[in-house]
């Protein structure tokens, strides 16, 4: 939807992939996506622009993204296709990074942080999310699904390194650019909840 830009798909021309200045990657598996095109789009986002992918059945691990450039590009290891789904309603709960992050701000209240439950209530949870493997060393967890206690470290592993806390929101600088991975799905829930309270 770009004036003098006529796109039939994702393109691969230098010169159109330059207009972009982020790329949203969303239920896409990564078999619909050519190898010119993801070169191009790490070259782009390497040189400059953002890249955000969020969750959905055919994102992230489960969409075949694990080895790619993608996967390189983003702030979390996505595992393999297998490594499932969350699927009970949860409310992502901040870091302290989370807290002061510019994402939330204004909004940071309606969420828990640590083991406080949110300050303002009528934040409906997401019914679900993709399971990631876990934040890489580089990445700046926002916001965690704790899997098992919130108080774990995003980062440590339980055996067979299932995570116990698993990052739902992170961000890392890439080259000249930045990206950013939200896991969570059905943010409908938080279109129309708030909507209704103005």
């Amino acid at each position: 939807n770009i004036e003098g830009i006529d796109m039939k798909g994702i393109p691969t021309e230098a010169a159109v992939l330059d207009s972009f200045h982020v790329f949203v990657l969303g239920d896409l598996d990564s078999s619909l996506v050519k190898p010119e095109q993801v070169q191009g789009i790490s070259r782009r986002v390497r040189d400059g622009a953002g890249l955000v992918m969020i969750g959905g059945y055919h994102s992230l691990g489960p969409g075949g993204y694990a080895g790619t450039l993608i996967e390189e590009l983003l702030p979390v290891e996505v595992g393999g296709r297998d490594i499932g789904q969350v699927t009970d309603p949860f409310l992502p709960r901040l870091t302290p990074d989370g807290r002061l992050h510019p994402i939330f701000a204004n909004i940071a209240a309606f969420f828990p942080t640590g083991s406080a439950e949110p300050e303002l209530a009528g934040l409906p949870p997401l019914e679900g999310a993709v399971k990631v493997a876990r934040a890489k060393p580089g990445a700046t967890v926002l916001a965690m699904h704790s899997l098992e206690s919130p108080l774990q470290p995003a980062s440590e592993p339980l055996e067979g390194g299932t995570p116990t806390a698993m990052p739902v929101l992170a961000v890392q600088p890439v080259g000249k650019g930045r990206s950013a991975v939200f896991t969570g799905d059905t943010t409908r829930n938080w279109q129309q909840a708030p909507r209704a309270m103005e």
